[in-house]
């Protein structure tokens, strides 16, 4: 399945990154939440994650999308 890149924080290399699914999903690459206070609060059940990104990169997509 062909992931569709939507946005990126940087020109080079694996970064945190927006994609779109060609079943209309999305993947966000970001960096691992580890802190254990934060998971808690987030009650994740064991097959799920979390990842963090920048606002600039959720902006750049929101952005593009209304122009």
């Amino acid at each position: 399945m062909a992931l569709e890149k939507l946005a990126s924080d940087c020109r080079e290399g694996p970064c945190p990154t927006l994609w779109r699914t060609e079943d209309g999903r999305y993947i966000i690459q970001g960096f691992k939440v580890l802190d254990a206070e934060r998971l808690a609060q987030l009650k994740l059940p064991e097959n799920e994650t979390a990842v963090e990104v920048t606002a600039e990169l959720l902006e750049e997509y929101f952005n593009a999308s209304r122009g």
